[in-house]
C-alpha cells in the first residue's frame, strides 16, 4: 500500500491507521508527557511488535502495557500480526483478571517491562511468552491478511454467574463503528481526544481507533488523574481537550468540581455520555455550565459494540432519549410474545445487525440472548434485557433493565426511577438503590445507599421519595456512604462493595 493508493472500503483499522501515517508521517498521533509521538513513530513501534508476534495470526494476544504511546503501538501491532486483542490495564486485577486469562488463553502477553503479578502468574501457569514491547528491535514485517469476519478483539462483560463472559468482535464491526464514530463526532487532524475509558471496558478500543483512523490526536489520561474529577478538570483545560467520553455519574462529578472557585470551567467541545442512563438534571447543569458544549448520549451493550445515539438538545425536557439506531443496526421493541410494541408502550430492546458479536467464548450464539425473532427476518439478533419505549417522534427512551424492574406489593417499579427521585433531594449528592428479596425471591424492600451533602436525614429522604410515588408504599432503608459511591475500573458504581461500605444507617431528622 502506498500513500497514493487508499485502502479498500472496510479495511481493518490498523490498515487505515498505517495509511494515515503514510499521508502525514510527521502529524502528532499520540500526546504524552514525554512529548508528542508522530504517526511515523507510532507505526514504527507497531511494526516491531507485529514482527515479534509472527506466527500468531488468528490467536489471542493479551496487551497489559502501562499507559503511554507503547500501549497503543501494542494494540496496532497485535492487529497487524493478524492476532486478536485482549486489552487490560496494569492495575491489580484480582480473581477477575485471572478468570479472563483462563477464559481466553492468550498465546502471548505484551508488557511494558515492569513487574506484574497477573502476567507472571499466567506465564508460570501456561508457559506463554511475555514480550516487553519497549525492548524490541526495529523490523518491517509483512502485514498479515485478516478477513472481515476474523476476530479483532475480545471484551468481557459481567456474567449472571459472576464469571466474566468473553465477547469477541470482528474486524468488520470494529472498523464500521470506529469510522462512523470518527465521522459523526468530528474527529479530524488537530482535534484532541481524551482516552479516558479504562482498557477493561470496550469503548476504550472504539475511542482509540476512531481517533487514530481519523488522524486526530489521542491524549491518554494519566492514571493519577483519570478517576479524580478535580485533577481531570485541570488536565482537560491544560491539554486543550476537545472531546471526552465518560459515564454520566462521573460527568456529574466533573460538573460539581467545575463550580468550585479554584477550578477551570468545562472547556470541552463535545462530551459523549455512555454506559449509564443520562439524568435530565445533569443535562441542565452541563448546558448551564458550558453553553457551547455538545452533549451526546450513546447506548448499547458490549454484544453489539453500541446500538443507538442521540444529540441532546439544549431546549429539551423530560427523559433523555437514547435516540435512533447507529448505522448498520435495527432496534425493535418487543413484548413477552415477541410482538412489536406500539409507540409509548414499554418493551425489550432487541438489536439486529451484522455487527452483533459472533457469540460468547465457548458457546457462540448458543444462548437465549441470541435467539431469533420469528417473522422479522434473518439475524444476527441480540436481546439486550434492557427496556425501552418509542416516542411518537420515533426516538427511543431507555426504561431500565428487566432485572432492575421490581414488584413491591403489586406495584412495578424501576430502581433507576427511585434513584432519580432520591437525587432530586437537595441533600443527596449520589445514590444507588438495590432490591432486597426473601428466600422465595419476592422483593420485600429497597436499600438506598446515599452519599449526603449534609447531615443525613432518613425521614426527609423517605418523605421526598413518597411524594414522587404517591400511594405506592416503598419499604426503604437508607445507608450512608461516606465521600463517594465506590466505582469499578470503568467508572460505574461497584454494587458489590456498596453493602460493605454502607453499614451506618442514616439518622432520623431532628425535630
Amino acid at each position: 500500500m502506498t500513500a497514493a493508493s487508499p485502502p479498500p472500503p472496510g479495511a481493518p483499522v490498523h490498515v487505515l491507521v498505517r495509511h494515515r501515517a503514510e499521508l502525514a508521517p510527521e502529524a502528532t498521533a499520540v500526546c504524552w508527557s514525554t512529548g508528542p509521538v508522530t504517526a511515523r513513530d507510532l507505526d514504527r513501534r507497531a511494526a516491531r511488535i507485529a514482527a515479534a508476534l509472527h506466527g500468531l495470526a488468528g490467536r489471542p494476544v493479551a496487551v497489559r502495557v502501562p499507559a503511554g504511546p507503547d500501549r497503543y503501538a501494542a494494540l496496532l501491532g497485535v492487529l497487524r500480526a493478524g492476532a486478536h486483542l485482549v486489552w487490560s490495564g496494569t492495575a491489580a486485577a484480582g480473581e477477575r483478571g485471572r478468570a479472563i486469562l483462563d477464559d481466553v488463553r492468550p498465546a502471548a502477553v505484551l508488557t511494558g517491562g515492569t513487574d506484574d503479578e497477573l502476567v507472571a502468574w499466567y506465564a508460570e501457569r501456561t508457559g506463554a511468552p511475555l514480550l516487553d514491547v519497549t525492548a524490541l528491535p526495529d523490523a518491517d514485517p509483512a502485514e498479515a491478511a485478516v478477513p472481515a469476519d476474523g476476530w479483532a478483539y475480545v471484551a468481557h462483560t459481567s456474567g449472571s454467574t459472576g464469571r466474566p463472559k468473553g465477547v469477541p468482535h470482528t474486524h468488520a464491526a470494529l472498523t464500521q463503528f470506529s469510522t462512523w464514530f470518527a465521522a459523526e463526532f468530528g474527529l479530524a487532524p488537530g482535534v484532541r481526544v481524551a482516552q479516558w475509558v479504562a482498557p477493561e471496558h470496550d469503548p476504550a478500543l472504539c475511542e482509540t481507533f476512531a481517533t487514530l483512523v481519523a488522524g486526530a490526536q489521542l491524549c491518554p489520561v494519566p492514571e493519577a488523574v483519570r478517576v479524580h474529577p478535580g485533577r481531570l478538570l485541570d488536565w482537560l483545560a491544560a491539554e486543550r481537550i476537545d472531546v471526552l467520553q465518560t459515564v454520566p455519574s462521573f460527568a456529574r462529578e466533573l460538573l460539581r468540581e467545575s463550580a468550585g472557585a479554584s477550578r477551570p470551567p468545562l472547556t470541552l467541545r463535545r462530551l459523549l455520555l455512555m454506559g449509564e442512563a443520562v439524568p435530565e438534571d445533569l443535562v441542565r447543569g452541563l448546558h448551564a455550565a458550558a453553553p457551547e458544549l455538545e452533549l451526546v448520549n450513546l447506548y448499547g451493550p458490549t454484544e453489539t459494540v453500541a446500538a443507538t445515539w442521540h444529540r441532546i438538545a439544549r431546549t429539551g425536557s423530560g427523559p433523555v432519549p437514547i435516540g435512533r439506531p447507529i448505522p448498520g443496526r435495527e432496534v425493535l421493541l418487543l413484548d413477552e410474545l415477541d410482538r412489536e410494541c406500539p409507540p409509548g408502550e414499554v418493551g425489550e430492546l432487541v438489536v439486529r445487525s451484522p455487527y452483533v458479536t459472533p457469540g460468547y467464548l465457548g458457546t457462540g450464539r448458543d444462548h437465549p440472548a441470541f435467539r431469533a425473532v420469528p417473522g422479522h427476518g434473518p439475524g444476527p439478533w441480540y436481546r439486550t434485557g434492557d427496556l425501552g419505549l418509542r416516542r411518537p417522534d420515533g426516538l427511543l427512551e431507555f426504561r431500565g433493565r428487566r432485572d432492575q424492574q421490581v414488584k413491591i406489593q403489586g406495584h412495578r417499579l424501576e430502581l433507576a426511577e427511585v434513584e432519580a427521585a432520591l437525587l432530586g433531594h437537595h441533600s443527596v449528592a449520589e445514590c444507588a438503590v438495590q432490591a432486597v428479596a426473601g428466600a422465595d425471591g419476592i422483593v420485600t424492600g429497597l436499600v438506598a445507599y446515599v452519599v449526603p451533602r449534609e447531615e443525613p436525614s432518613a425521614s426527609q429522604w423517605r418523605a421526598h421519595v413518597r411524594r414522587r410515588f404517591g400511594h405506592v408504599l416503598l419499604p426503604m432503608t437508607f445507608r450512608v456512604i461516606p465521600g463517594a459511591l465506590p466505582r469499578n475500573e470503568t467508572g460505574k458504581v461497584d454494587t458489590r462493595r456498596l453493602a460493605e461500605l454502607g453499614q451506618a444507617p442514616a439518622r432520623p431528622a431532628r425535630g
